[in-house]
């Protein structure tokens, strides 16, 4: 079986790659360029027409919207325990992983990617404001998870959800937010930093964890 993983650095794509190194899956990587256009030229439509990372090519076949492809890996490798053995806890795991693609990414999207939901330039402005209002309070209901001090997003073990929440962990500098501000979270990332299958997916990608966690090393 062939694994290609179309990415882009920065992106939600992160969270399955991490996956699949996890996994210690057999995978290539082909970056798209998000700022060239890239994702919207005819070769990348011809496999995902929505033009949007990541695409997940398993035998040729493209796998898009990160929850399906995480779903897929799990189950795909399942020694990897890349979610939770138990039907209920991997369904909320799953509940998760379609809140942070449903509602967290389209509140992190209406500050960055007004486009996507209106071509009206006094709309962009709107989106953007209620956009980062709606984004930190997402970022706060994810640390609200921290509070009984679990080391894990969904508990005990880890999981491909921990990647997922990294993803969006990683956004926040970009809205001059403090991570710190988010003391469980942080110290679930902490941990995160301390996987090979994170810092190897980071570096393929080049990029790296952020000086505060490097200084602490």
């Amino acid at each position: 079986m062939s694994l290609r993983l179309y990415y882009a650095p920065g992106a939600c794509s992160l969270a399955p790659h991490i996956a699949l190194a996890e996994a210690g899956a057999d995978f290539d990587l082909v970056r798209v360029v998000l700022s060239e256009g890239e994702q919207h030229k005819p070769d990348y439509r011809a496999i995902n027409p929505r033009g949007r990372v990541p695409t997940l090519l398993v035998d040729g076949k493209p796998l898009t919207e990160v929850p399906a492809i995480l779903a897929y890996l799990a189950q795909r490798f399942p020694r990897a325990n890349l979610l939770p053995a138990d039907p209920f806890a991997a369904a909320k795991g799953l509940e998760l992983a379609s809140w942070i693609a449903s509602t967290v990414h389209p509140s992190f999207a209406q500050i960055f990617r007004g486009d996507r939901f209106t071509d009206d330039a006094a709309a962009k402005e709107a989106l953007k404001t209620d956009g980062a209002i709606r984004f930190q309070r997402h970022l706060a209901e994810i640390e609200a998870l921290f509070a009984d001090g679990r080391p894990w997003i969904l508990g005990d073990t880890f999981s491909v959800l921990d990647a997922y929440a990294l993803v969006v962990y990683r956004w926040a500098p970009r809205l001059a937010i403090d991570q710190q501000s988010f003391p469980g979270w942080t110290a679930q990332v902490r941990r995160l930093y301390a996987r090979p299958s994170v810092l190897t997916a980071l570096a393929q990608e080049g990029q790296a964890p952020e000086p505060a966690f490097q200084a602490a090393a």
